[in-house]
């Protein structure tokens, strides 16, 4: 079957020739108009048909081609979004002027090969490595949230802790707020993390969304992370404890952007000293 599919998709052009000639002698052999016309039918007819399965054959040879290109383009598209974000909160900023058009973040596209989700402590394994540009603190989102943050790389593969890890702590704010808190897991349901240290004079209500609040170099500002569903008990006063329903699905992770921050080593050498 696969070598008949190779033989049809390789010679279209010439089994379309030939049906057409077939139609023309048929055509040709028939003075009727009628007959002229029912023959016209059933050759565009036979045409059509092989076409649209000229179609299907290269759609199914071509569908690995055409996702990997899908998601490059994604990628473009995601650091394009990224640049516009940056436009849009430096316009609202009236003290910083002139607006900066550049971006110091692009996207690109791995894939995950390994993901724990029920361990006290999860990684993740991406199909890209040191030899595609990915470093250690690069972070890591897709199309839904936020993932996780590179801890290890070799030249093909990188470890990435996962954002379902207690050692992870993520800057996070309420999309309209600038008081920030951090995001960690509690070790429980792979749906929920805990939004912690929070000052309570912000004022929230369930279903507020959280993003990153853009004070790490692994995550830009606003990058989606959950909603707010509820506060929890906690006994210091002066800060609030947020449960937050996480977009990502861990169970589903497939496709995945690695965030790589143009201006990550002159950062973590300012840090450094």
């Amino acid at each position: 079957m696969y070598s008949l599919f190779r033989f049809l998709q390789r010679n279209s052009a010439f089994l379309t020739w030939l049906v057409l000639a077939a139609a023309s002698v048929i055509l040709l052999s028939q003075g009727n108009p009628y007959h002229r016309s029912l023959w016209m039918g059933s050759a565009n007819q036979v045409v059509g048909s092989l076409y649209e399965s000229m179609s299907m054959f290269r759609g199914y040879f071509g569908l690995r081609e055409t996702n990997e290109e899908l998601l490059r383009s994604m990628g473009v598209l995601e650091s394009e979004n990224q640049r516009l974000r940056s436009m849009i909160a430096q316009y609202e900023d009236q003290r910083l002027q002139p607006v900066d058009t550049s971006s110091q973040y692009h996207f690109s596209i791995a894939h995950v090969v390994g993901n724990s989700i029920a361990q006290a402590e999860n990684y993740i394994t991406l199909d890209r490595g040191r030899l595609d540009s990915v470093k250690v603190n690069l972070g890591v989102a897709d199309h839904n949230g936020v993932v996780g943050i590179v801890a290890a790389v070799s030249d093909h593969y990188a470890l990435v802790i996962s954002l379902l890890n207690p050692k992870l702590r993520i800057s996070v704010k309420l999309k309209d707020y600038e008081s920030f808190g951090s995001l960690v897991w509690d070790g429980k349901s792979c749906e929920y993390a805990t939004l912690a240290d929070l000052p309570r004079s912000v004022q929230y209500a369930p279903g507020d969304t959280v993003v990153t609040s853009g004070y790490s170099g692994s995550f830009p500002k606003g990058l989606p992370v959950g909603t707010v569903t509820e506060a929890l008990d906690r006994d210091d006063d002066n800060f609030l404890v947020l449960r937050v329903k996480l977009f990502t699905d861990f169970n589903r992770l497939g496709n995945v952007y690695v965030i790589h921050n143009d201006k990550q080593e002159e950062l973590n050498k300012l840090e450094n000293q």
